[in-house]
């Protein structure tokens, strides 16, 4: 290898930590806007997650009203469980957008949305 082959190489390896280091900045900045919102299967309660998974709002219709305790409780944990699979969702769309969702960055940043309720939960409710 000769100098000029040299410089090409290390030339195309900051291009590509470059491209890299864009398409994980995308993904956060893409990620922590993320805010999904979801309802229980019978629409009686609809709750709002942030980008961290946490409830940020919570809305009950006059449905709730004529509900039992454990109802209510049910729908509640339903909507928060559907908003967690939105989101995971979601999150996997920002990361296919930007660096990859095959890409080692991409398994790491998608593993933090990864839960029970994205695996088995989805529907449940």
């Amino acid at each position: 290898m000769d100098a000029e082959d040299a410089r090409e190489r290390l030339e195309a390896w900051q291009a590509d930590a470059s491209r890299r280091a864009a398409g994980t900045q995308a993904a956060a900045a893409g990620l922590s806007a993320l805010r999904v919102t979801a309802a229980d299967a019978s629409g009686a309660v609809e709750v709002t997650v942030d980008s961290t998974g946490t409830l940020a709002d919570v809305r009950l219709s006059a449905r709730v009203q004529r509900m039992s305790l454990e109802q209510s409780q049910l729908a509640i944990m339903g909507a928060y469980r559907n908003a967690r699979v939105k989101l995971a969702e979601a999150a996997a769309e920002v990361v296919r957008e930007t660096v990859g969702a095959d890409s080692a960055t991409g398994r790491a940043l998608l593993a933090g949305f990864r839960t029970a309720d994205t695996e088995e939960e989805q529907g449940r409710y």
